[in-house]
């Protein structure tokens, strides 16, 4: 799978996942980086990467 597909596909999943409450994703696609907000003003980050 390429990763680029695979970054797409993880986008879109969080994007359309009500449960997490999520009011903003912002995306560092240099660093490979998903920065997401909730609701009560938490922020995540979660990086991809490629292992094999």
């Amino acid at each position: 799978m390429k990763f680029n597909y695979f970054k797409d596909k993880i986008f879109e999943a969080l994007d359309e996942i009500s449960d997490f409450e999520i009011v903003d994703i912002d995306t560092d696609d240099l660093k490979n980086i998903f920065t997401l907000e909730t609701v009560d003003g938490s922020v995540f980050e979660i990086e991809c990467r490629k292992l094999v």
